[in-house]
């Protein structure tokens, strides 16, 4: 490229120009093609800006897909932290969804009675209500229609649950009448 330069200058001289002027007008000629040089097209610097922002979006899109998929699983799902986590955010952002959690945990306590899991699995889902439902009955405008329906979910695990787990229900039940 400096030979270039050197020659456009050159001739430039011999055409006429001031010593000024060539070294001037070569200096445009550099700048003009450095951006014809492949490397700085258009098209390029596009496509290298760009990248990161699909690279970010396309994780965001993933990652909006598994809190949707993770929503309807059950405590054995792998998908079932992404869930607590989704719902965690959510309780966080607008409290008034402590409920939905709350109403979700007694279910699922209730399903997982009924397709015999461990007892593990149903008694940490067992705590994970309650906690809920501690916190639930402390807010100022808790709807008690939303303990009947956990209510019943969990006297429905109760009647079907195993001497330990069946226990562990039924204490749970009487300490949130009793607070």
């Amino acid at each position: 490229m400096k030979n270039t330069s050197r020659q456009l200058r050159r001739e430039l001289l011999q055409a006429g120009a001031k010593a000024s002027e060539a070294d001037e007008l070569s200096a445009i000629a550099s700048r003009l093609r450095m951006l014809a040089d492949d490397k700085y097209t258009f098209g390029k610097i596009w496509a290298r800006a760009w990248k990161p922002v699909g690279l970010t979006a396309s994780a965001f899109a993933v990652g909006v897909v598994l809190v949707i998929s993770a929503q309807s699983v059950a405590p054995t799902s792998l998908l079932y932290p992404v869930q607590k986590i989704s719902d965690a955010v959510a309780v966080r952002l607008h409290p008034s969804y402590r409920a939905t959690v709350m109403m979700r945990r007694a279910q699922q306590v209730n399903q997982l009675v009924a397709s015999h899991a461990p007892s593990e699995v149903i008694l940490a889902t067992l705590a994970s209500y309650q906690t809920e439902a501690m916190n639930y009955k402390a807010m100022p405008h808790a709807d008690y229609a939303t303990f009947d329906f956990c209510k019943t979910n969990l006297e429905q695990a109760a009647a079907a649950a195993p001497g330990n787990v069946r226990q562990a229900i039924v204490s749970s039940l009487e300490e949130l009448r009793n607070t």
